[in-house]
């Protein structure tokens, strides 16, 4: 291991490497990633693409806990108080909270589809004035990035607003807030099922780091499958 990577593990987990617990951790990670390419190799050759997929998605966390363990620990210590919550409102609002301390930003939403309509409402807000409250309080196109994310189920970054063709009717509203970049991510259970959207917000183009991408994509798996255990219903929160 190299110095700057020593160092983090030191500032992530002074016990553990003070004990020298700490590279058995790591030997642990290691052997995961392995088996898990390894099996993501041996499902793709057999035609089984969804399940590779779900094994390199196992093994690149395992790599990122490796690479980067402060940031693990800061998801870690963000997702752990949401199993705290005792409903759906408060869940959604300690859920955006922790979205903005892990993407280090100021203003974001969170929004519930409605699984007769399609539609996206907004759960939770912080940082908005009416005006957008107003304009987004329906969402049903996939011109916005909440609406793509939500149509696509994948996330969703605009770095420019004012350069992204998709987004020009929505630009106005989005000056009108102050901000020029925006990231969706949609909430999904352990299904598969859609039942949200996490977005935060930028008053400057903003393009995601790696690292930012992949903790906000299992940020948002996890708080799906947390929505599912609090609110009883597997079909979503409608």
């Amino acid at each position: 291991m190299d110095s700057l990577a020593e160092g983090r593990w030191r500032q992530a987990f002074p016990w553990l490497t003070e004990t020298g617990r700490s590279q058995g951790l790591q030997r642990l990670l290691r052997i995961s990633e392995s088996v898990h390419r390894s099996s993501a190799a041996q499902l793709r050759a057999n035609g089984q693409f969804e399940q590779a997929w779900k094994a390199d998605r196992r093994a690149e966390w395992a790599r990122f806990q490796l690479d980067d363990p402060v940031a693990v620990c800061q998801f870690y210590d963000v997702t752990r108080s949401l199993r705290q919550a005792s409903g759906l409102a408060p869940l959604t609002a300690m859920a955006l909270e922790g979205a903005l301390r892990l993407l280090r930003a100021a203003r974001g939403n969170i929004q519930l589809l409605d699984p007769v309509t399609g539609s996206l409402t907004i759960a939770a807000q912080c940082g908005f004035r009416a005006e957008f409250l107003e304009y987004f309080a329906v969402v049903n196109d996939a011109r916005s990035a909440c609406g793509r994310a939500a149509r696509g189920g994948v996330p969703v970054q605009i770095t420019d607003v004012t350069t992204d063709s998709a987004f020009a009717p929505h630009r106005d509203a989005a000056a009108a807030a102050g901000f020029r970049a925006v990231q969706s991510t949609p909430l999904i259970d352990a299904a598969g099922t859609l039942l949200g959207v996490l977005s935060t917000h930028y008053p400057e183009p903003h393009k995601m780091q790696d690292a930012d991408r992949l903790i906000i994509r299992n940020y948002g798996e996890l708080v799906g499958q947390i929505m599912t255990e609090r609110t009883g219903h597997p079909d979503g929160p409608g």
